[in-house]
């Protein structure tokens, strides 16, 4: 993704809501005053998304023919489903909480446009290079706290009329919980499969199911932890390194979530693609720096359990996947696949560290 090139000053972002989504000509203007249709070109890319619910994500680069200075510009359609409006787009009605972010950069939102059929996003383009995950935990455990502290002071200000928009938000709603990813035991059957062939992984469906209880009463526990803002998708497809800092991107699995649960997020993107010895490196390092800047406001030991509820869910889902089952098969790595599984079986949950 790429940095506004050359110049021509981007306007700040506005909200509106449409009947129709209208020409791209007409989106642009709105989104950016400057732009006369008769005084640019513009060049579109399609850009690649698998995120639910995404019509399209596009590149459009505008040329000021008379000038040669450009402007790139991000647009991304989300379609609704029964009129509802798109938790990535509500997140940018909220986009100034996170103004003063030190340490993650945030592109600059240019509008959100409203349609009975979609949300239109409008955001400026960033360029960098895509990070090692487990090689930047010492910029992720402050970026993290930062918006958790910025965003719970956020919400516990806001005034009574919100709260109903902030509800409809949060992480732990009935239409968010019955998803896959939050129901691992849907996945048994993968490792069913594989224990009948395999008997080092034969106890292993009988033993994950007894965490199910343990998930309930850790869920119940976080539901009444503070609030705050949470990205929730820390992939390395969404974070870039550039000259202006850590950008980050993509905030299409935003919710209200609770302290703590966007660590347990990193640490289970990290998880997936690090061996063992790899991970507990860089687990150790991430908390030890988050702890030491986590706002006092919060409880360090519940912002640990929030945080090993949410990496344990994560990462149940994921390494039950039939996907990840075969991809573990194909390149002869069954041997950790079974020590991750043991190591979430003997994960303390309730113990923080």
């Amino acid at each position: 993704m790429g940095t506004e090139s050359n110049s021509t000053t981007l306007a700040s972002s506005r909200n509106t809501f449409w009947l129709s989504r209208s020409t791209l000509e007409k989106r642009l203007s709105f989104s950016l005053p400057v732009y006369q249709a008769d005084d640019f070109s513009i060049v579109t890319t399609d850009l690649a998304s698998n995120a639910s619910f995404v019509n399209y994500v596009r590149h459009h680069r505008l040329t000021h023919l008379a000038t040669g200075a450009t402007v790139d510009v991000i647009e991304k359609s989300i379609r609704k489903i029964l009129f509802i409006t798109s938790l990535e787009s509500r997140f940018y009605r909220e986009r100034n909480v996170l103004s003063e972010s030190v340490h993650f950069k945030h592109p600059t939102c240019l509008g959100v446009i409203e349609t009975p059929w979609e949300s239109l996003i409008f955001t400026s383009y960033i360029q960098g290079r895509p990070p090692r995950m487990s090689s930047i935990a010492k910029t992720v455990a402050p970026g993290i706290a930062e918006i958790e502290a910025l965003s719970s002071l956020h919400l516990n200000l806001a005034s009574s009329w919100q709260a109903p928009k902030f509800w409809t938000m949060d992480f732990f709603r009935p239409w968010y919980m019955l998803r896959s990813r939050f129901n691992y035991e849907r996945y048994l059957h993968s490792l069913e499969e594989l224990a009948r062939d395999d008997d080092r992984f034969a106890d292993l469906p009988r033993r994950l199911r007894a965490l199910r209880p343990i998930l309930r009463r850790e869920a119940n526990g976080a539901k009444r932890g503070q609030r705050c803002f949470c990205h929730m998708d820390y992939l390395r497809k969404n974070f870039f390194l550039s000259p202006q800092g850590l950008q980050m991107i993509d905030w299409s699995e935003f919710k209200v979530g609770r302290v703590g649960f966007d660590g347990g997020s990193y640490l289970s993107a990290v998880f997936r693609r690090s061996d063992m010895e790899r991970f507990m490196t860089v687990r150790e390092e991430f908390l030890a720096t988050y702890l030491e800047v986590l706002d006092t406001r919060f409880d360090q030991q519940q912002a640990l359990r929030n945080l090993n509820y949410f990496f344990l869910q994560n990462s149940l889902w994921h390494f039950l996947r039939p996907k990840t089952i075969a991809d573990y098969q194909r390149r002869g790595k069954l041997d950790l696949l079974h020590e991750k599984y043991e190591y979430l079986l003997a994960m303390p949950v309730t113990s923080g560290r």
